[in-house]
């Protein structure tokens, strides 16, 4: 079974089309989204309705989306992603706002992994995993040998040493046997790592194969509606640049 996992979408509604256009093209069975649908970009109801309407769908809850339901965890946030959040909670349905509260924070699934948006230690927490230390608290809980995250917007996997390296696209990870591994799936609609192409990963539980893929969108006409919708400036100048 071929499983499409993506996170940190952003009301970025380009990449989001990007991504799914490009993941359907090579196949999938199955869509896990993990989490941050919203903030930052300028689409937050579009890519609700997009991602809760996806039939092979799931998703668990990210913190922006958790801003948008609860005033406490908006205090966590820096000011540009507080602007997001009161952007997204402006434009959203009732529905969509329903959706987001109804998402769990993790996800143990049936092909082998369990499914996050920041470290399966403690989610509700919003770890990003970063370094050994969080790597080795990751692994300490993991009741399956992998795991999927998001929240740090780098496509990167962790191994058994704690080492966070990069996914190329073109070189697939082949899973050893009774390994745990964390994979982060990067981020559709704002990359960090300085590559502005969204980013997602497919896995094959069949034949334990992870591998990440980056596509090009219209990053001036998402950058161009996060300025017109009156959001700070930094966040269009994010998704052009990566970082």
């Amino acid at each position: 079974m071929k499983i499409l996992l993506y996170s940190d979408v952003h009301g970025n509604l380009e990449a989001l089309w990007a991504v799914l256009k490009d993941a359907e093209k090579r196949g999938f069975d199955a869509a896990f989204c993990l989490g941050d649908t919203v903030g930052y970009g300028a689409d937050p109801e579009e890519c609700v309705k997009i991602v809760s309407g996806l039939s092979r769908g799931t998703t668990v809850l990210g913190n922006h989306d958790a801003a948008i339901i609860d005033p406490v965890e908006r205090g966590y946030l820096n000011t540009a992603a507080q602007a997001g959040v009161r952007f997204s909670i402006a434009n959203l349905s009732p529905e969509s706002v329903e959706y987001l509260k109804s998402l769990p924070l993790r996800i143990e699934s049936d092909h082998g992994f369990v499914a996050s948006h920041g470290s399966p230690n403690k989610p509700e927490e919003w770890v990003y995993i970063l370094d050994s230390m969080e790597v080795r608290e990751a692994f300490r809980v993991m009741t399956r040998p992998l795991a999927f995250i998001g929240h740090t917007h780098y496509l990167a996997v962790h191994n058994g040493e704690g080492r966070m390296n990069a996914i190329l696209p073109g070189n697939p990870i082949a899973l050893r046997p009774g390994d745990k591994c964390i994979v982060n799936v990067g981020s559709v609609g704002q990359p960090r790592d300085a590559d502005s192409r969204a980013a997602y990963v497919v896995f094959d539980d069949a034949a334990q194969v992870v591998e990440g893929f980056r596509v090009e969108y219209d990053v001036d006409a998402a950058a161009r509606k996060i300025v017109e919708a009156g959001l700070p400036a930094i966040l269009a100048d994010r998704i052009r640049h990566g970082y």
